[in-house]
């Protein structure tokens, strides 16, 4: 596995100052991150987090997995401590990809949740978990690293399969939180697969879904034969200062010709309502718990608080792997799902 150093940046959370380093991997061009904080070239034993993208909860804000709060649970860990490293995978979906998370999510509300996320996986033929470590080895050679790690993970699974990459682990700390009504049958599924999850963790009960969902097969659009509609399903999406997230149903759809990704968030509150229409693109960097929120974070407060108060909206994002590529003005494509979306709701 190889890897190229890109730039080295301060990255300010809500929990201290990190030094946040880039790497591109040259065989998928995807970025990695690794977000440093004391010397970390020593040969005392390391506190470090291996975390994998999830743009729903981490850019969007969904509260329907415990993804976000892990993040922010191991930055205030390494902070704490004053030396150790987060390294951030492009590996959504369990490396499967967004479209494979995105399925997953619609076959299990479409059977009510009598399908687990990872018998979901298996009914689409993907195993339990795709996701590779050979990026922490290199960015640990990269950035001097010769310590053994004490990682914070809950997965059995993961430990193992870091340690299959030469990297030494010398312990282990469980980072958990109590689940919500919105996250319950995800962390359950978890704690049921082997993940070393609390068993008191359970609240009182499980969000029901407000609507149905149907699971379909991926089709071409007719009015644009190279984009798919790959997955639709419900995304309780947090709403500061609500009592409760706001649900919406996201739509994902893959454009073939440019080989990109755009995320529909459809939100229908009141039927007859004239919709809050954006579009929008989020950085890598804004996934992270900033302490200053950053303006596009700032922008899609604002846009939640805009949808609900309009009692209807349509948000397209762009890009959820190659976030960091320079963001393309608004297109046609763009344009007509959005015509889409407010003609089906119309």
């Amino acid at each position: 596995m190889s890897l190229v150093w890109l730039d080295e940046r301060t990255l300010a959370t809500r929990f201290g100052d990190f030094r946040l380093h880039r790497f591109r991997n040259p065989a998928t061009r995807d970025l990695a991150l690794a977000a440093v904080v004391g010397v970390v070239g020593t040969p005392a034993p390391l506190l470090a987090r291996v975390h994998s993208s999830c743009v729903t909860s981490e850019a969007y804000g969904a509260c329907d997995c415990d993804c976000a709060e892990q993040l922010a649970a191991s930055l205030a860990e390494i902070a704490g401590a004053g030396r150790g490293v987060l390294f951030y995978l492009m590996q959504e979906g369990r490396g499967a990809g967004f479209a494979a998370k995105a399925r997953d999510r619609m076959l299990v509300q479409a059977s009510r949740h009598r399908l687990t996320t990872f018998e979901a996986y298996e009914q689409m033929g993907l195993g339990k978990d795709q996701r590779r470590y050979g990026e922490v080895a290199a960015m640990r050679r990269l950035l001097g690293i010769t310590a053994p790690f004490v990682l914070l993970s809950n997965n059995p699974d993961k430990i193992t399969a870091i340690e299959a990459e030469g990297v030494p682990i010398d312990g282990v700390r469980s980072i958990e939180h109590r689940p919500s009504p919105w996250s319950f049958h995800y962390i359950t599924a978890k704690q049921r697969s082997g993940h070393a999850l609390s068993a008191g963790m359970e609240p009182i009960g499980a969000a029901e879904l407000p609507e149905e969902v149907e699971s379909f097969e991926p089709y071409r659009l007719d009015a644009r034969p190279a984009v798919l509609h790959v997955a639709s399903y419900l995304l309780p999406v947090r709403d500061e200062g609500a009592a409760a997230p706001c649900w919406f149903r996201l739509h994902l759809y893959r454009d073939e010709e440019s080989a990109t990704d755009r995320v529909v968030l459809d939100y229908r509150g009141d039927p007859v309502a004239a919709p809050f229409v954006a579009v929008c693109r989020e950085s890598l960097e804004d996934r992270f718990p900033l302490r200053v929120p950053s303006e596009a974070q700032v922008g899609w407060r604002r846009a939640i608080s805009a949808i609900k108060a309009a009692g209807a909206g349509c948000i397209v994002f762009r890009n959820t792997q190659n976030v960091d590529a320079e963001a393309p003005p608004r297109d046609d494509l763009d344009d007509l799902l959005v015509s889409r979306h407010l003609a089906a709701t119309a």
